[in-house]
């Protein structure tokens, strides 16, 4: 019997596995998570389909595997996207305040809001997500825009999400071919801070990587703003494949390499110690490889990642201000010694995360690996409460509100 109850669901679509997460809001807005359910990924590359049929196959398995855990019927969902084609950047828009008695109004601060958007994009991009930083009149931030306020002129500043349509499309149409509703698209990275970040992480400044099987999201957030975000095309399986090159292995040994021996952390401990890979590919004897050189190779790939990373947010001076440390999550982040290495190279205190502020299952919530899913469906909640609250009239957060 299914229940007819309203529902969240968030629909993550990775590299190496699909999951649906099911939940629900109270009145409050509190999220309770009902199940996860989740599918192998085969038909997507560093984020992006490349195998529509195998691809749909997968998303009915994962739906259908929530839908059987939870009880529900899922009829529409959050879709959360990625991949090497997701762009990301800060915009400041100006407009001078036209009244004679230089008075501010909802609509000075709405015309600085488009300029800040009148950005030229490639044709066939199309912004997810447009993100108030902060306000400025006459050079002065001022945190909440209220009437009475006298100024020459205004700034908006944002930051900027934006992906290709098509590809968004493509996502859309494989969902939509099952009978299922797409609500709204949402950038990963956005979607999963709002899962594992609590209300002190957020005003102290935080830091969050999301390490997954094809790409890595990184999003910076600082109170309701995001100061910085992107995607690499890079992840777990890149690990993976410089250990199958490095060691002369099949990239099945590798990964089983990876997940029974690796570490982000190379010490003296294990110089001239080998472990068995099991048999070759030809088929005959078992070879042993060397334990230094395997986790040498995996250090060197995740500094390379992060290091990509810092010198993204060091464009803006942000990881001074990231007072709450870095919190890494998906899949990678099990791998043993990352957190302490990613400490060491951002010089700020570094954890694995867990999801925050969400009830359910206990051991489900701690998985790093569900935290993008989780993230997603708690996102469409925030989205669904906002719509509801708005009035006819045009409002300041209509425009610059922080989920656009």
């Amino acid at each position: 019997m299914f229940s007819e109850a309203p529902l969240l669901v968030g629909l993550e679509i990775g590299t190496s596995k699909i999951c649906a997460a099911v939940g629900e809001e109270n009145e409050r807005g509190e999220f309770t998570l009902l199940g996860i359910g989740q599918s192998k990924s085969r038909g997507v590359r560093k984020g992006e389909i490349v195998d529509t049929q195998k691809t749909q196959e997968d998303i009915r398995a994962a739906l259908g595997d929530a839908e059987e855990k939870t009880g529900v019927m899922i009829k529409n969902l959050f879709l959360g996207v990625t991949g090497r084609h997701i762009a990301c950047f800060n915009s400041v828009g100006m407009h001078p305040v036209a009244s004679d008695d230089r008075l501010v109004t909802e609509q000075d601060i709405a015309d600085a809001a488009s300029n800040a958007k009148a950005i030229t994009l490639p044709p066939e991009h199309t912004i997810l997500h447009t993100i108030r930083q902060k306000i400025c009149i006459d050079g002065t931030e001022v945190s909440n825009f209220t009437s009475g306020l006298l100024g020459h002129k205004v700034e908006a500043h944002l930051h900027v999400i934006h992906g290709n349509a098509f590809r968004i499309q493509n996502s859309t149409n494989l969902i939509g071919a099952l009978s299922i509703r797409v609500n709204q698209p949402v950038f990963n990275g956005l979607a999963t801070a709002q899962a594992i970040l609590t209300p002190e992480d957020k005003e102290k400044g935080a830091l969050v990587i999301d390490i997954g099987g094809g790409t890595t999201e990184f999003v910076f957030q600082q109170g309701q703003a995001i100061r910085q975000s992107g995607v690499f095309a890079v992840g777990g399986d890149h690990i993976s494949n410089d250990i199958a090159i490095g060691l002369k292995l099949s990239l099945a040994n590798a990964e089983l390499l990876k997940i029974n021996h690796g570490s982000a952390l190379v010490d003296g401990l294990i110089h001239g110690r080998r472990v068995q890979v099991g048999e070759n590919d030809s088929g005959l004897t078992p070879r042993q490889v060397s334990l230094e050189h395997l986790r040498r190779i995996m250090s060197i790939r995740i500094q390379e990642l992060f290091q990509l990373i810092l010198e993204r947010c060091s464009e803006g001076c942000f990881l001074d201000e990231a007072k709450a440390g870095v919190f890494l999550c998906g899949g990678s982040a099990l791998i043993p010694g990352i957190e302490v290495l990613a400490q060491r190279l951002f010089q700020v205190p570094t954890q694995i995360a867990s999801c925050h502020n969400i009830t359910g299952n206990t051991a489900t919530l701690a998985h790093p690996e569900f935290a993008t899913a989780i993230g997603i469906a708690r996102y469409g909640g925030m989205r669904l409460r906002g719509k509801s609250t708005r009035s006819p009239s045009l409002r300041l957060t209509d425009i610059l509100g922080f989920f656009r």
